[in-house]
């Protein structure tokens, strides 16, 4: 009986160590339940650049490496966009998963695809967002914050605002299934 006690005991008094692996264990599994709403940068605010129209426009007539991004719905998109904007909803910028490099963790997100390459615009690169209201490009812009890019810009104008200033030519059309969407700097 007394060896039983003993061994009952051992058992309840784990190491340091079979602590730790527990933990390292449980972590990843935990994260998951965390709801992806959560607003984990609450500073980032803080990091959109500000830019006029005018200056917005300029640059993106005259710097094929910077993005304009329309993260309005696609059915939105089709009832009219600007020509230099690339569709990205929302919807789908949210709807992945990545994983952070520096701490391994992973959040609910996409990173936005360079048409032109198939491949992850570089965080270093300026992202100008927009959508119908604002709203949901700051999201956007706070997702891409987090992802690490530096380098944002978000519209707080209206599409009829933007429009009205004329920062690219207004189109309408949708996007057939499977095109790739190319930028026409001519149009802007």
């Amino acid at each position: 009986r007394m060896e039983k006690i003993y061994i009952h005991i051992a058992y309840q008094t784990p190491s340091i160590m079979q602590i730790f692996s527990i933990l390292v264990l449980l972590l990843p599994s935990i994260s998951a339940f965390v709801p992806s709403n959560i607003a984990r940068s609450p500073t980032s605010v803080a990091l959109f650049s500000a830019a006029t129209i005018a200056e917005a426009k300029a640059d993106l007539k005259t710097n094929p490496k910077t993005f304009f991004m329309d993260v309005r719905e696609l059915s939105e998109w089709a009832e009219g966009h600007f020509a230099g904007a690339a569709p990205y909803p929302l919807s789908r910028l949210t709807s992945g998963k990545w994983m952070n490099p520096k701490d391994g963790v992973f959040s609910a997100g996409s990173f936005p695809i360079d048409n032109a390459t198939g491949v992850a615009i570089l965080p270093k690169k300026r992202i100008y967002i927009h959508s119908q209201k604002g709203g949901r490009a700051k999201q956007a812009g706070d997702l891409f914050i987090t992802m690490g890019y530096k380098n944002i810009v978000v519209f707080e104008e209206t599409f009829e605002e933007l429009a009205a200033a004329g920062i690219s030519e207004v189109v309408v059309g949708e996007m057939r299934p499977g095109q790739a969407y190319v930028r026409d700097d001519a149009k802007f």
